[in-house]
């Protein structure tokens, strides 16, 4: 699992723990209903993310969006989940993205973490 302790700013950092949850959620229904009924604190709890002061977070599953949301809700979607053999590739390209993240380049030097 990815850590948010990094530098980058929380939208990219939701950017990047958002498809790991989703993913999930898909495998785990006791940690989606733990998400849907408890976003932050999920959140916070199971990839150190500590979502913005002053926004609130709702989370629905498929087609379960009712009306539109206040001005400070951003309300995620996790969407239905695919075929088993998508589930594996979905968890694939989460673990490649962090293995990617993790490498950066200085010239004429290349570090991994």
């Amino acid at each position: 699992m990815i850590t948010t302790n990094t530098a980058s700013n929380p939208i990219q950092q939701f950017g990047r723990i958002w498809p790991q949850c989703v993913a999930r959620a898909w495998q785990d229904a006791e940690f989606r209903e733990a998400l849907k009924r408890d976003p932050a604190g999920t959140l916070q709890e199971s990839y150190q993310f500590a979502f913005p002061m002053g926004v609130r977070l709702e989370i629905v599953e498929g087609e379960a969006v009712q009306q539109s949301a206040s001005a400070d809700t951003l309300r995620m979607v996790i969407p239905p989940a695919p075929a088993v053999d998508m589930r594996e590739v979905a968890l694939t390209s989460a673990d490649q993205e962090m293995e990617v993240e993790a490498r950066f380049t200085v010239p004429h030097l290349s570090f991994s973490c």
